[in-house]
């Protein structure tokens, strides 16, 4: 295990005592010089769950900031609902009129927060955007001061070469969406299965929800009990589809892939029921924004990447888990690294 993750156990008890608060404000980090006043910082993502990438990512961003010595109130503020794009607009005016100093967001919808986007540059408030490292096109009439996350595309052509790589030709595969979108085809790669040899029947789109993959599948299982091997386009797509898949006894007959490979999807890879998932890792991504944090800070803003894109890797065993996944996605929980 490399020194950086076995560096990120330091800032646990840190991020246990933050996760138990009720509070939506959060302070912690007496490091810099005496009498220097908190940084308010807003975080800002579409759903947070402590075992989700959110939650990893939020504890990469506190360690990061913890390691870079900086004192901060850390704001997290999210909607009802990962896809409630109007009350996420709502939260960055409100955090706006709050006067933070640093927004780091990961938007609802990339091209669906243009508004947002715009009342953060307006107000002149640095923008970090997480879970995308494309820079926003021109036509937004926005600019963040970078973009730290991964290519979507990656996490797709992951899948693509492991299938290639372990699976035949002819291989019958079904890919499961999240919503019409590029996030979700780029995920699917159903272009590179193709060129690949494999046989795509069954395309759905699911909306990013546990449930309504869980059903889509149950009825794939009942129409096409031959295919082989399941893409989720998300963590909880994949669990839902390994779900239906247990539940019609036919996990022993269906390979289920995986995106993200969160806590969950670690878990049932263990348990040798999800097949395989493709990491990218949320913890260094917070990390790396907590640096970039702190270059502005220290005036070396020009030092700042524009772009940053952690490697996609894929977990498909224990050993692969102990290789790649930082141990405090497992102690932060309270369990032990398998």
């Amino acid at each position: 295990m490399n020194s950086r993750r076995n560096g990120l156990v330091f800032g646990i008890g840190i991020f246990l005592l933050m996760v138990a608060a009720a509070t939506m404000v959060f302070a912690a980090g007496q490091r810099q010089p005496a009498g220097a006043r908190a940084v308010r910082i807003a975080y800002l993502p579409p759903n947070f769950e402590q075992a989700d990438f959110y939650g990893q990512y939020f504890m990469g961003l506190t360690i990061g900031l913890e390691e870079q010595g900086i004192e901060y109130e850390l704001v997290r503020r999210t909607p009802e609902t990962h896809d409630n794009h109007a009350q996420q607009l709502a939260i960055v005016e409100d955090v706006v009129t709050m006067g933070v100093e640093y927004i780091v967001m990961a938007p609802t919808h990339y091209e669906g927060q243009q508004q947002a986007y715009r009342t953060i540059n307006e107000a002149g408030v640095p923008l970090f955007i997480f879970n995308y490292s494309d820079p926003f096109p021109a036509e937004f009439g926005a600019r963040a001061q970078s973009y730290v996350g991964y290519r979507h595309s990656d996490g797709g052509k992951a899948v693509a070469d492991y299938l290639a790589a372990n699976y035949p030709r002819g291989t019958k595969v079904a890919i499961i969406y999240g919503t019409p979108t590029q996030i979700s085809y780029d995920r699917g790669a159903k272009e590179l299965h193709i060129a690949n040899g494999m046989d795509v029947i069954f395309e759905h789109y699911a909306n990013w929800q546990r449930d309504q993959a869980y059903d889509a599948v149950q009825r794939l299982l009942t129409a096409r009990p031959d295919v082989d091997v399941i893409i989720g386009c998300s963590s909880f797509m994949a669990m839902g589809a390994v779900r239906a898949a247990a539940d019609a006894g036919m996990l022993d007959d269906v390979a289920v892939f995986g995106a993200g490979a969160i806590l969950e999807e670690l878990d049932s890879i263990v348990a040798g029921e999800l097949t395989a998932a493709w990491y990218r890792d949320p913890v260094r991504m917070g990390q790396e924004t907590a640096r970039y944090i702190k270059l502005h800070l220290d005036g070396r803003a020009n030092e700042i990447a524009e772009s940053y894109n952690v490697p996609i890797v894929m977990i498909d065993s224990v050993e692969a888990i102990r290789e790649h996944i930082a141990p405090v996605t497992y102690t932060a929980q309270g369990r032990t690294v398998p």
